[in-house]
């Protein structure tokens, strides 16, 4: 099982199982109280004029939460490298370095992350 994630790859190793049951099951938790929060103050209404809080929520660098920022928008790589002017093959290297840095294993589970990020939702 990698730390930072829930995911399992094969072949599992028999003694990670529980481990990342009990670790989905915490995370399901933790998500079931921050959108019952969220709710309960108006929803989530992210701010995607500026990718500063992604900084400072995930310690990330200032280009990657730049490309965070608008992936999490469903821009694909090819809108997110036109939009920051950069190349779709720079694009593509940012997203493994910031799925582990936030602990996901998808760009739908940081996405998620960034759009909790944006709309003042604790993580």
């Amino acid at each position: 099982m990698r730390p930072w994630t829930d995911s399992l790859t094969k072949p599992v190793v028999r003694d990670d199982l529980p481990a990342a049951v009990q670790m989905r099951l915490t995370r399901a938790g933790t998500h079931k109280r921050q959108i019952q929060a969220a709710l309960a103050n108006g929803g989530f209404n992210p701010d995607f004029s500026n990718h500063e809080p992604l900084i400072k929520a995930f310690a990330i660098t200032p280009r990657e939460a730049e490309v965070l920022l608008w992936a999490s928008q469903c821009k694909s790589n090819g809108d997110v490298a036109a939009i920051l002017d950069m190349s779709g093959k720079t694009v593509k290297q940012h997203p493994g370095s910031v799925f582990q840095k936030i602990g996901v294993g998808s760009r739908t589970a940081a996405s998620l992350r960034s759009v909790e990020a944006l709309s003042g939702v604790r993580g």
